[in-house]
């Protein structure tokens, strides 16, 4: 890469008051959260409830967190009674080294672990505000800035992470920080970050591999050694509790699809998994044929390649829905990237804001009816990526060369 940041740098004192600001904020977010919320009333966080009873069980009882006992546990806890076959099993099964993000939670009581994780949810959300946007190269006005944040906060499958207490918020702002961190020349911090976001596979299956190929053609070994080593260390790190975790991590995969109803988005289009399979092969080609003969393999055509893989990614994610689609908000602050007029932007914004509330408002059944979830799927998940692929093969580089100037 030959971008660099032009940003002014921050003095050590200025940099310490920044991070002091900081963590000031997360403890009264956090104190707020718990004696408002989390402390007032017995809530159930659905998509953290199972790693944090998992791992406790773990920690406290020296129990496997994919056994069948432990999701007995967490169902009950979470239901009241053990779940149908035909139900959602609750079941523990993130790679066990998620104890580096939600392990020291699991070690305090749940109002507590609950307000944090809010806390640090909101902090993600809002360090991929910040990121974001320079990670694609986009400088919009202040009033844009400001109205693209509110959009980011109140976007459909967005307030639904926050509400479900998703992880891939936070794994979205590590994708954007490795996306800034190429942008940069900052190849540890891309590299370290890569590895801690595969916390959530699904979300980086394309990229990983995608990403180190193309550090290892361009010699970028700074970037692949601290993958190698930050993952290898997460790998280990809970060795030490359940030496045969990666086996057992694999079986609770398998049991995984077996239960749950989320096709990918891409496969519910084609009505085939094969012919999902095809298409999704197609646009990899071409993006890599595209980004070769670009006139330059860096700048726009270099985040051009880089947005297809993770729309494609999204497309085609085994097991994803729309609650995963944050990620996607940095292909689509690139696609703004090279639309001329801010006005276009906003309506864009503003578009997708209303229109996918309306959807979810006017067609589905109440949220109380578990066909809920099943029609945001069918309804929802596809909308961005989809919109995302055919705005992208519209400013592939072959194309954007001859018109528009590579950022």
């Amino acid at each position: 890469m030959t971008r660099v940041s032009t940003a002014p740098t921050l003095s050590t004192a200025q940099r310490a008051l920044l991070v002091t600001l900081a963590l000031a904020l997360f403890a009264l977010d956090t104190w707020v959260m718990y004696t408002m919320l989390t402390s007032r009333a017995q809530i159930v966080v659905w998509d953290f409830h199972p790693p944090w009873l998992g791992l406790r069980a773990m920690f406290f009882n020296g129990a496997d967190p994919y056994s069948d006992e432990v999701t007995l546990a967490i169902q009950r806890q979470m239901l009241g009674r053990p779940a149908r076959p035909d139900e959602d099993q609750f079941a523990f099964v993130y790679p066990l080294y998620v104890i580096a993000l939600i392990g020291p939670l699991a070690l305090l009581p749940l109002p507590v672990a609950q307000a944090l994780w809010f806390s640090l949810l909101e902090a993600s959300l809002v360090t991929f505000i910040i990121v974001a946007p320079r990670a694609v190269g986009w400088r919009p006005p202040i009033w844009l800035l400001a109205l693209t944040a509110l959009f980011t906060l109140g976007l459909y499958p967005n307030m639904w992470a926050m509400f479900l207490g998703q992880n891939s918020i936070v794994v979205a702002a590590l994708i954007a920080v490795v996306w800034w961190g190429l942008r940069t020349r900052r190849w540890e911090l891309a590299g370290a970050c890569l590895a801690l976001a595969t916390i959530k596979p699904q979300m980086i299956f394309l990229l990983v591999p995608g990403l180190l190929a193309w550090a290892i053609y361009q010699r970028h070994w700074r970037l692949v050694i601290a993958f190698g080593v930050t993952l290898g260390g997460l790998i280990l790190l809970p060795l030490p509790w359940l030496p045969t975790w990666p086996l057992a991590w694999l079986a609770a995969v398998g049991r995984y699809a077996d239960y749950t109803v989320f096709d990918p988005p891409l496969v519910m289009l084609a009505g085939s998994t094969w012919l999902a399979g095809i298409v999704a092969v197609l646009l990899l080609l071409w993006t890599v044929g595209c980004w070769w003969h670009a006139p330059e393999h860096q700048g726009m055509a270099f985040d051009w390649a880089l947005s297809m893989v993770a729309v494609t990614s999204a497309l085609v994610a085994p097991r994803t829905t729309h609650v995963y689609q944050l990620m996607l908000l940095l292909p689509l602050f690139f696609v703004f990237t090279r639309m001329p007029k801010n006005g276009v932007i906003t309506v864009v914004e503003i578009g997708l804001l209303v229109g996918l509330w309306l959807i979810d408002i006017m067609f589905f059944p109440p949220t109380s009816n578990p066909q809920h979830v099943v029609w945001q799927h069918w309804f929802i998940s596809p909308i961005l990526p989809v919109g995302l692929t055919f705005a992208l093969l519209r400013f592939s580089p072959p194309l954007a060369r001859k018109g528009a100037n590579p950022v």
